[in-house]
């Protein structure tokens, strides 16, 4: 994972200045330097002028940060923050610290007081910012959600989606506006033909092609009346959307997997959507580029969490639950036990059972986040969010179910979708990433929804 550039800079006045807030500069940047994954750049000393801002201000962006931490350290002189604030283009945090009165009943740093002057400037500036009032050791763990949304928002402009073959028929809710999500995210979007995923199948090296093999082996523990060929059919398909992602230098791909994916290939793509997610590929189905640009959200909000791409196909408000499915197109790396896992035909292609590779299992419990990116009828970009808890799901139905105990009502969540027209594709990811969702939607001006 390429390293985050955090920038500090510690702002006081020159006349506050005394040995505990040169220890609570000096402390702060030890406990930020430990922030696995980060590298931290700043000035060797307190900011209490705008010549000395502006110094800082040269060094950070000649460095390239991503996040600026702006620590009142006490209560600064009130010109540095504009200063900083337009000549720093990356999201800040401002950080103030718990205080009591020193000696003498003496108030000595006025912190909280000078983040509040922070937040007016910022708001007035039109500056993207966050708050945070810690002590030192506790900085790095206060600062995890805004550290995650910056790491995406960096990520995102190197994100390259493939949409192979265009959404499918019908399916409205695939509809993007390309040139709003480039300027928005910094996402392109590579447009591909199903046919060359089929050309390209036929070139493959032997290597591809034992790579593809030993991915389908490994991929489930059973077959169910899927003859070896199309299981090698499932290895060349995998082999020519990893040559072609190379090929395109892709990070995500939405893929239209039906109708005629099957009559071009000979087997649907579900199977192998799920192995392309468990090998570092997002992989969306029914060429559903805002699903794949949401699976690449979650997956670098939560670190690296593997996405899962879903319908939600029922739900019990007595219980509070929603059943989350999708038909066999999940990667094996989510599944509830191995030994469940089983290539099948799929149950609808061609009326069902004819042809392959669907793998079917149930998926695992835990910690998980519902959530979906979309344009609403004015065009504005907004986020679903429903976080919850994956409990136990037998195989009670062909493909891969999940049944949600969501943290709130599971009622009000339907009523929104319903009645604010989201999309009926979801992503769930096995991560509460809620608060890292919230402050990546606060910094990218995405409406956050969530229901009450």
């Amino acid at each position: 994972m390429k390293e985050l550039k955090i920038g500090y800079l510690a702002l006081s006045k020159l006349s506050w200045r005394t040995p505990k807030i040169d220890a609570l500069m000096t402390d702060t940047v030890r406990y930020l330097e430990k922030i696995p994954g980060c590298k931290l750049i700043h000035p060797d000393a307190l900011v209490t002028s705008e010549t000395e801002a502006e110094a800082g201000c040269a060094r950070l962006n000649e460095k390239g940060i991503d996040l600026l931490v702006m620590h009142f350290v006490t209560f600064p002189a009130g010109a540095l923050i504009p200063c900083i604030a337009n000549r720093i283009q990356a999201p800040v945090v401002l950080l103030a610290n718990p205080e009591k009165p020193g000696p003498g009943k003496m108030w000595e740093q006025n912190s909280f007081c000078g983040a509040n002057l922070g937040a007016f400037v910022m708001r007035r500036l039109e500056k993207q910012y966050g708050f945070v009032k810690v002590l030192p050791a506790e900085t790095p763990e206060a600062l995890a959600p805004f550290i995650a949304a910056a790491r995406c928002i960096r990520a995102l402009r190197d994100c390259r989606i493939g949409l192979a073959g265009g959404r499918v028929p019908g399916f409205y809710t695939s509809n993007f506006d390309e040139m709003k999500t480039r300027s928005k995210f910094g996402a392109a979007v590579e447009v591909a033909d199903l046919l060359e995923v089929v050309e390209t199948a036929k070139t493959l090296s032997a290597e591809q092609l034992a790579e593809g093999r030993t991915v389908v082996k490994k991929s489930a523990s059973g077959v169910c009346g899927v003859p070896d060929a199309e299981l090698e059919l499932a290895a060349k398909m995998f082999a020519s959307f990893k040559a072609m992602a190379a090929k395109y230098r892709l990070t995500a791909l939405a893929i239209r997997c039906w109708p005629e994916f099957s009559d071009f290939f000979g087997i649907a793509p579900c199977a192998v959507i799920g192995m392309l997610n468990d090998n570092g590929i997002p992989a969306s189905c029914e060429g559903d580029v805002p699903g794949a640009l949401t699976m690449t959200i979650l997956r670098e909000l939560a670190g690296g969490g593997l996405p899962l791409f879903v319908d939600l196909i029922s739900y019990d408000e007595k219980e509070n639950t929603g059943v989350v499915w999708h038909c066999g197109a999940a990667p094996v790396s989510l599944c509830r036990k191995f030994e469940e896992t089983q290539y099948r035909l799929h149950f609808r292609v061609d009326g069902g059972d004819r042809k392959g590779v669907t793998n079917d299992f149930s998926l695992k419990t835990g910690r998980v986040t519902l959530a979906k990116l979309d344009q609403d009828v004015d065009g504005h970009f907004r986020m679903l969010i429903a976080p919850g808890t994956a409990i136990d799901t037998e195989p009670f139905i062909r493909g891969n179910p999940l049944t949600i105990r969501f943290d709130r009502s599971v009622g009000k969540l339907i009523d929104t979708i319903m009645r604010k027209g989201f999309e009926h594709h979801y992503t769930v990811i096995h991560a509460d990433v809620t608060a890292e969702l919230l402050q990546f939607c606060a910094w990218m001006n995405i409406e956050p929804v969530m229901p009450e």
